[in-house]
């Protein structure tokens, strides 16, 4: 009579916990169903705002019609900047390519910020609460700047196929702290050239691997040294503590020591 109890009540519970496993797989199941992407396009584009921002979260902006994009784009064209100007024209041209009578655009964007990471993980279905939900990793580097930096806007668009269902973003603050300049300032000597965004780069004169690094001047200080690209300077300044790579680094620059042809 014992056996047969243990054996009857041992397989009630067995099944009582397969079905748990099957249900929390179901649920499991339905909130990872990953929405294909059709096409991506994603940037930055350099506002004439000038200083450091507190830490933001991105936000999403559900555009399911051409009068949307045109909104959309209405914002980016009051930056008055050439190297904008021509990203948003590129933009505009690709964006227009879209057929809203089958998609829809996800776009997800920062408000103008400086020294951003923006990291978006995927678009997935949420079938038990009938959503989809747009997951974005994020990091904003806090720093005190001698010279502040002109703020981007940060977004990334994604193009899926046309749905009703609300869409909804879930953000994860990957990393907030605050980075000061070092306090001693240096001297450095190499060529002035471009990079990117209108902002410059100092290369040393002799590239040595793994032990050359090469140093950013950006915002309004690039402006004011960009009669020197080409040439040979040495230049006095302080270099951020936060660094992306060994090899890089971002240069304060205090004052023009020498310029050579």
């Amino acid at each position: 009579m014992g056996y047969y109890y243990f054996m009857q009540h041992g397989i009630r519970i067995i099944f009582a916990i397969l079905l748990n496993l099957l249900f929390l797989y179901n649920i499991a199941s339905a909130e990872d169903k990953k929405i294909t992407v059709v096409k991506e396009f994603k940037d930055s584009l350099q506002t004439n705002i000038i200083g450091t921002s507190e830490n933001s979260p991105p936000y999403v902006k559900i555009i399911r019609s051409k009068a949307g994009i045109e909104y959309m784009l209405s914002d980016f064209k009051r930056i008055r900047n050439y190297t904008v100007f021509d990203k948003i024209t590129v933009l505009e041209r690709e964006l227009a390519r879209i057929n809203f009578d089958d998609m829809m655009l996800i776009a997800i964007m920062t408000q103008p910020i400086d020294n951003y990471t923006l990291d978006v993980k995927g678009i997935f279905m949420n079938e038990t609460e009938k959503k989809l939900e747009v997951r974005v990793d994020y990091r904003h580097v806090e720093r005190t700047y001698d010279i502040p930096p002109k703020k981007s806007i940060y977004y990334h668009m994604a193009v899926i196929k046309k749905t009703d269902l609300p869409v909804f973003l879930k953000v994860k603050n990957l990393q907030h702290k605050k980075a000061l300049a070092s306090s001693p300032s240096i001297v450095l000597t190499g060529r002035l050239l471009y990079w990117k965004y209108q902002d410059l780069q100092l290369v040393p004169l002799k590239i040595q691997r793994k032990k050359s690094i090469i140093y950013y001047i950006k915002g309004r200080q690039a402006l004011k040294l960009e009669k020197y690209v080409g040439k040979v300077v040495t230049l006095k300044g302080k270099i951020s503590r936060e660094k992306d790579s060994p090899y890089e680094a971002d240069l304060e620059v205090e004052k023009v020591v020498e310029v050579k042809e």
